[in-house]
């Protein structure tokens, strides 16, 4: 036991030795030093140990492809559900109604409406920027008449135009020229019982439609303009037909 003792400790003093003498000649540049153990990589073996330093090095790149995934399905998703409308009619008058009124406006519509878009449906969207004139909500009038002013600016698919008889007089005051195509047609019997709600009862009464003239307007170098205007025109004569 003592010889083995004594051979370990010699063994320890060589190895003390060796160890002082590399230090020696790292430190005068005559030996290249280890490098440190922070530089030192440890490759994974197993493929728990694969894993574990794969997510290490790359879970914030895999968080980030994940949610824009995630983003980009939501977007699709939405885009492809979205409804595509083939027409829209402008409901203005100086009484506000709810959107909730304005869709029994678009299902009696879209029953003289064609498939414009060639998705096999059609659908009209009624845009409601009526509002109640003389009340002291000025921010929610001005919100309906900058809507307003940018569908007669730039919308080629809004050419029909649901108005009292101020607000057609309003409209019509916008350009020395005629801004509709002839006489505004007063809708019926038929169109108010097919619009009336059980919850909110009628529309208001006096309400006209219009078709906007499309002959030299910004809107007319639109490509589906002229497939808008003619199909506005034949809704109309139809609701004349109805009644």
């Amino acid at each position: 036991m003592a010889n083995k003792k004594t051979n370990e400790i010699l063994e320890e003093q060589r190895k003390a030795r060796e160890d002082f003498l590399a230090l020696k000649k790292m430190q005068h540049g005559e030996m290249e030093a280890p490098p440190k153990p922070s530089e030192v990589a440890i490759l994974p073996k197993t493929p728990k140990e694969k894993m574990a330093n794969f997510w290490f090095q790359y879970k914030w790149h895999v968080i980030a492809i994940a949610a824009l995934t995630i983003f980009m399905t939501v977007m699709i998703v939405q885009c492809a559900s979205r409804v595509k409308y083939d027409l829209e009619v402008v409901y203005f008058t100086y009484h506000a109604v709810l959107d909730e009124q304005t869709g029994g406006i678009a299902a009696y519509i879209e029953q003289f409406a064609n498939d414009l878009n060639g998705d096999g449906e059609v659908h009209v969207q009624v845009v409601n920027c009526s509002y109640e004139k003389g009340q002291n909500d000025t921010q929610y009038a001005y919100t309906m008449m900058t809507k307003l002013q940018a569908m007669l600016a730039a919308d080629e698919n809004a050419l029909l135009f649901i108005t009292d008889e101020e607000s057609y007089a309003y409209l019509a005051g916008l350009s020395d020229t005629e801004i509709f195509e002839g006489e505004p047609y007063p809708l019926g019997e038929g169109f108010y019982a097919a619009t009336r709600s059980e919850t909110f009862g009628d529309l208001p009464e006096g309400l006209r439609i219009s078709c906007r003239r499309l002959e030299d307007t910004v809107v007319a170098k639109k490509k589906t303009a002229q497939s808008a205007y003619e199909d506005s025109l034949h809704i109309l004569e139809e609701l004349k037909k109805a009644g």
